[in-house]
């Protein structure tokens, strides 16, 4: 993480502050035994906040039995959780909307938040999570780093904005490359400088990510994470993709079948539309639901027939995966052999430029004894969900992974910093073990864990005079963790680093 960067950014002058009332609201919901008479007069001292929060509480989008006339009363019918949620949730549009520039893309910067934040309320409650506040307001905060990030570095930040263009996705890959720093990051850090509490600062920190959430948080994340989902199928192009996206999530993470997932899609679309008007957001033009379901669902028939006709006719795909070099017969990853020709182009292009380039190897443990529980179909299933897992997490920062032996995985990652490979080394470790307890091996019942380890070159330094030498660290930095036990990560530190 590029300290002087994120310091600039943290200091900005122009960075958004929220309201006095908002500052108070935090201190109060914290307390064990808030009083909700002092609660209600703290916001009620801003009579435009107290104005917005009951004509929400009284819209459509929350559906009371009967009017309120008073914060007090909406306390009492709503909760404190809600009642707060909405008060931060309109201080940071304003604290936000105060910016007024005309180069930053708000339009979609709020469509994603407005989407995302009303999709993640919606999973929570139909997942039956007590955190549906939170969520919601988890979704309007998680791109706030984004917002930091322009106001600390300005065109240079549009400049990365504009190369990321519509694949969202890829933003975090483009911050890390050309600042070393990612906004998820530096919304959390703001966050934390507001002085939320940890409930609505994990969802910005891992909104990207969401299996690496700490466990006491996943749901929480992950409702936020399907949500971005959600804003994806309702409102880009292409919709069959990201619809089967949001399905396989929805089922994997809340066991959700099809038609929730359907029906989801329509009560997002709609409330999304009560609420940006509520909150005076433009979001551009509504969606089709039923027009995006049915072009999803004819581009997903015309891929299966696609896939059928292709095996009658040589299975193209499947002579990919199986009888290429370059992909692993079984997961669909990288062959070692493809994984160095990429690996020997990035060091040259990190060396020439002075940037980093950081490797993590993956290898899971007791991997002979989950054959012997298991079966080799069980080891099989394990080795594609890992596979699928990290493949995820390299796309995600711009890298490539390969299946480098029989149970070991080898990311490698440009732009990473030796800070930023630790980091990423933890969260395979703790969301590994965390997303296998959903995946169905069979006479397995406890979660896979894994022996990480990272190393790196730096920018400046020259520990390692080619690729090979850096796989090795990072490959001994894995068997160092699995020697004291496994589940656990170690780091290669070169000595001319120290």
């Amino acid at each position: 993480m590029n300290q002087e960067l994120l310091e600039q950014v943290l200091n900005c002058p122009s960075l958004p502050t929220l309201p006095a009332v908002a500052v108070r609201v935090i201190e109060l919901t914290q307390k064990p035994n808030v009083s909700m008479d002092e609660l209600a007069a703290t916001i009620q001292n801003d009579q435009g906040l107290a104005a917005k929060i009951l004509k929400t509480v009284n819209s459509s989008f929350y559906g009371v039995r009967r009017p309120c006339s008073t914060i007090n009363q909406a306390i009492v019918m709503l909760g404190t959780s809600a009642v707060k949620s909405l008060a931060l949730s309109f201080s940071l549009v304003t604290a936000v909307a105060a910016d007024g520039s005309s180069e930053f893309d708000y339009l979609s910067y709020w469509r994603r938040g407005m989407y995302t934040a009303v999709a993640a309320k919606s999973i929570a409650h139909e997942a039956g999570l007590a955190t549906e506040d939170e969520a919601l307001l988890g979704g309007l905060l998680q791109d706030i780093g984004m917002v930091g990030l322009f106001h600390g570095l300005q065109r240079r930040y549009l400049h990365i904005m504009l190369e990321a263009g519509d694949d969202h996705r890829s933003l975090v890959r483009h911050e890390l490359a050309a600042f070393e720093l990612q906004h998820p990051d530096v919304g959390a850090l703001m966050c934390e400088k507001w002085k939320l509490p940890p409930e609505l600062i994990m969802p910005v920190r891992f909104h990207e990510r969401p299996t690496a959430a700490p466990d006491e948080h996943a749901k929480l994340v992950r409702a936020v994470g399907l949500g971005n989902i959600a804003h994806d199928c309702l409102t880009l192009a292409n919709p069959g993709p990201n619809i089967q996206r949001f399905k396989d999530r929805a089922r994997q993470w809340f066991e959700f079948d099809a038609d929730t997932c359907n029906t989801l899609l329509r009560q997002i679309e709609e409330s999304t539309r009560q609420l940006s008007a509520l909150f005076h957001i433009q979001i551009g033009a509504p969606a089709d639901v039923e027009s995006i379901l049915q072009q999803a669902q004819e581009q997903l028939e015309a891929l299966s027939h696609e896939e059928v006709r292709e095996s009658a006719h040589g299975a193209r795909l499947g002579s990919l995966l199986s009888d290429s070099d370059d992909a692993d017969a079984l997961t669909g990853v990288c062959t070692p052999k493809a994984i160095l020709l990429l690996a020997e182009t990035a060091f040259t292009a990190a060396q020439s430029a002075r940037k980093s380039l950081s490797v993590i190897v993956a290898t899971l443990d007791a991997f002979p004894a989950l054959i012997a529980r298991g079966g080799q179909d069980a080891a099989d299933a394990a080795l594609v969900e890992t596979a699928s897992h990290l493949q995820e997490l390299a796309e995600l920062l711009g890298g490539s992974i390969s299946r480098w032996d029989n149970a070991t995985f080898c990311l490698i990652l440009p732009g990473i910093d030796r800070a930023e490979a630790i980091r990423t080394a933890g969260e395979i470790r703790t969301s590994l073990a965390s997303q296998s307890e959903n995946w169905s091996l069979p006479n397995i019942s406890t979660p896979c864990t894994a022996s990480v380890g990272a190393a790196c070159m730096q920018g400046k330094d020259r520990a390692f005079s080619n690729v090979n030498q850096l796989i090795t660290a990072a490959a001994r930095a894995a068997e160092a963790a699995a020697a004291t036990g496994g589940n656990c990560v170690r780091t290669f530190i070169p000595r001319l680093a120290a």
